[in-house]
């Protein structure tokens, strides 16, 4: 029972620092506002103030339980002393009886989604990166410098909140803080009905929304699309309340600081603010300067901190996309490109399936809407109506990023809108509203989904109570639902803190306190696949020699150059190597090495070994080159090339500096290639590289591409078997001397 105390002390202490300081900031706008209203206002404005209060304590080394039990006593004393928590005196109008009874659909729900909630973190996502992140600032009482996970990039605004509960109460406090968006998201529907005398859609959205099967199993994980949607319809009922009080400066700083927050708890909400930003300045069409310069102002610490931090830590702003606009060694343009291209299709064949997976079958897409939501174009029906309209506008806002990530969840931000709207359609027939939410909830239900939804479908499938409240041991119900969970816990037991583990998927890292690497998570990551899967791969492997040949110069610097433009393929060169004549003119500290356009990685192409590569990491194109600047002059009269046969062999050039500055000049090149046969040892080899690089400890699961030859041949690898849990094993990568003399010499 001490669990539960603790997950919920974790949980309401963080509640209460979000509720405080939004009161704190509400406290001159209380004219404005119903009470009903400042209640889910001062949430979830005071959570993005509580947000950034934490990012700001993280630049020191002082994260602690005593830091988040203090700040909420802090925060909240503060409210009371300054009288922030007395409640407006305005109530909006009640609702219908009608109304409220059909309201009681919720009640089930509200258990099946706490009882979830406070069950052990098991979202895929929620006990890999979102708490894994958040656990490793935590264990080093800091926000470190995480770049080999390209979601350590984005935007932390409910991480930070995250971070909070966690220190508390661990995963299941967290899970409850999102929990507690989901329980707004409802509530703000209905507030917005009420002001705007439209209870019948207000009622049928708030239960179209709230009893979704997405929406509540985002809502009782440890994710932010919940969260996400409760910001964008925050900040439009402030816009539209905004009609009513053009000239109240407070709502132009409310504006800002929730179209500010609404980009520090997700990139994706970057539309938000643009849509306070065009909303403002047609309301002040002829003197929209200083609305606009205050809600840029009161947006500027809540989306500068996440820009500030990926400038200094991942060279890139806007990390961990447009890597192009911005190189760095962290993340690959080409990654980022295939990236995009999968979360904009994921495995489906066509766009025509999209409906009936987002609602229907639930598998693809991870996750379904409900049957329901089938009739969503009948919402366009709402244009008729002026707020069916502003309802419209904002929908179409919250799915413009939506194409950039068709999964099921991005959805939710535009579901408010776009319910409220279909309400107010339904509204035109007096009882068809109660007849559709009715449907609804019972096909949400969790035992009437396998009916109809596909098997696999990301869904809730029963009330937890038992786990819930931990009477029954919460790793009986981990192992179940976390395949990779056995072997993570082991991980503190075989692994030596501060060593690195390599993997070619995700586990759940929020449970370990060991640094793992994701192969496809950074550009080191998918280096490090690379060089390990190079002796299985052949198209890796280097088995082509391509000579250049051409007239003996004398240079200080040489260029080999890309003739071809080939979009859809990377340019690699495995090893290259300098001639004059049969004498190689041997590396010295002299050498300076240049490569366009990826200059991160050129060592590889100079570092003799057969198992790395240097990557162009964009298309092919002509111009690219490998640049080496000897420090003095050199003769030279031919460079052979080590390729994989991936790679075509023509399409060379050198080049030697011109007579004018900065200039090239193009020598008559000849280029003959010659087949070679792989090179034994390049297991070992790679196993090798992986410890150069500090990789001593390997995780595999019966799904990956190498999986049953790191096993059967773990003895050629150096490959020592240390544990294995259902489909996954955990390998310790053996040194050359433990290699050599039968793992008798371990570290």
């Amino acid at each position: 029972m001490g669990a539960v105390l603790y997950i919920l002390l974790g949980w309401l202490l963080t509640v209460l620092a979000c509720y405080a300081a939004g009161a704190l900031l509400l406290s001159r706008m209380a004219p404005l506002w119903s009470r009903q209203e400042a209640v889910a206002l001062r949430f979830i404005s005071g959570a993005g103030v509580y947000g950034v209060l934490i990012f700001l304590c993280g630049l020191l080394p002082i994260y602690s339980r005593a830091l988040f039990v203090a700040w909420p006593l802090l925060l909240a004393a503060a409210a009371w002393r300054t009288g922030a928590f007395r409640l407006p005196e305005e109530s909006l109008p009640d609702l219908p009886a009608a109304h409220r009874r059909i309201l009681w659909i919720m009640a089930p729900f509200a258990v099946l989604y706490l009882a979830n909630a406070m069950a052990p973190e098991v979202s895929p996502d929620g006990s890999s990166y979102h708490l894994g992140l958040i656990a490793k600032y935590y264990r080093d009482r800091t926000l470190t410098p995480i770049t080999v996970n390209l979601y350590a990039a984005l935007s932390q605004g409910m991480e930070m909140l995250f971070l909070s509960a966690f220190s508390i109460g661990r995963h299941s406090a967290s899970a409850l803080v999102h929990f507690t968006y989901l329980l707004t998201l409802p509530w703000l529907l209905l507030c917005f009905a009420r002001r705007y005398a439209m209870p019948s859609a207000g009622v049928a959205a708030a239960l179209l929304v709230f009893c979704s099967p997405v929406v509540g199993l985002d809502g009782i994980s440890a994710y932010n699309d919940v969260a996400a949607a409760c910001l964008y319809f925050a900040l439009f009922q402030l816009l539209r309340r905004m009609e009513e009080h053009p000239e109240a400066r407070g709502l132009w700083v409310l504006a800002g600081v929730l179209g500010g927050a609404a980009y520090g708890l997700k990139y994706t909400l970057a539309p938000a603010l643009i849509l306070a930003a065009l909303w403002i300045g047609w309301l002040h069409r002829r003197r929209a300067l200083c609305p606009l310069a205050v809600l840029s102002a009161s947006a500027l610490p809540f989306v500068a901190p996440w820009i500030v931090r990926n400038t200094l830590w991942w060279h890139n702003p806007l990390a961990p996309f447009f890597n192009k606009w911005f190189p760095n060694p962290f993340v690959q343009p080409w990654f980022e490109a295939e990236y995009r291209l999968h979360m904009a299709k994921y495995s489906l064949t066509s766009f025509t399936q999209l409906p009936l997976e987002v609602t229907v079958h639930g598998a693809s897409l991870n996750g379904l809407l409900g049957p329901i939501f089938l009739l969503t174009p009948l919402a366009l029906l709402a244009l008729r109506t002026r707020e069916g309209r502003r309802l419209l506008l904002a929908a179409a806002f919250a799915l413009s990023t939506y194409p950039s990530n068709i999964g099921t969840r991005f959805l939710i931000p535009a579901l408010p809108f776009l319910a409220l709207a279909l309400g107010q359609t339904l509204s035109y027939v007096r009882w068809l509203p109660f007849a559709v939410v009715a449907l609804h909830a019972a096909l949400s239900w969790p035992d009437v989904i396998p009916a109809y939804a596909n098997r696999w479908a990301w869904r809730l499938e029963k009330i937890v109570w038992k786990d819930a409240l931990r009477v029954r041991d919460s790793e009986h119900y981990l192992v179940s639902h976390l395949p990779a969970y056995p072997l993570t816990r082991r991980l503190d037991e075989l692994v030596p803190p501060g060593r690195r583990i390599l993997g070619f998927g995700q586990i759940p890292e929020a449970y370990s306190n060991r640094d793992y690497l994701v192969a496809f998570q950074s550009a080191e990551g998918n280096r490090l696949r690379d060089i390990i899967l190079t002796p299985l791969v052949l198209e890796s492997q280097p088995t082509r020699r391509v000579r250049l040949q051409f007239p003996s110069t004398r240079q200080k610097k040489i260029r080999i150059v890309q003739n071809r433009n080939d979009p859809g393929g990377q340019w690699f060169v495995t090893e290259a190597h300098l001639f004059s004549g049969d004498r190689e003119i041997i590396r010295s500290p002299h050498w300076r090495l240049r490569a366009q356009p990826s200059n991160y990685n050129v060592q590889s192409a100079f570092d003799n070994s057969f198992v790395t590569r240097w990557a162009s990491e964009e298309g092919r194109y002509a111009g690219m080159f490998i640049e080496v600047d000897f420090g003095e002059n050199e003769t030279l009269d031919h460079v052979d090339l080590t390729l994989s046969p991936d790679q075509p062999w023509d399409t060379f050039h050198v080049e030697v500096p011109g007579a004018a500055p900065a200039s090239w000049t193009r020598l008559q090149t000849q280029v003959k290639m010659t087949d070679l046969v792989a090179p034994v040892g390049l297991r070992r080899a790679a196993i090798e590289e992986l410890l150069l690089r500090n990789i001593e400890y390997l995780i595999t699961a019966e799904s990956d591409y190498a999986a049953a030859d790191f096993y059967q041949n773990r003895a050629i690898w150096g490959l020592e078997p240390l544990a294995e849990a259902g489909a996954y094993r955990l390998f310790r990568l053996q040194s050359t001397a433990e290699y050599q003399n039968g793992g008798k010499e371990r570290k």
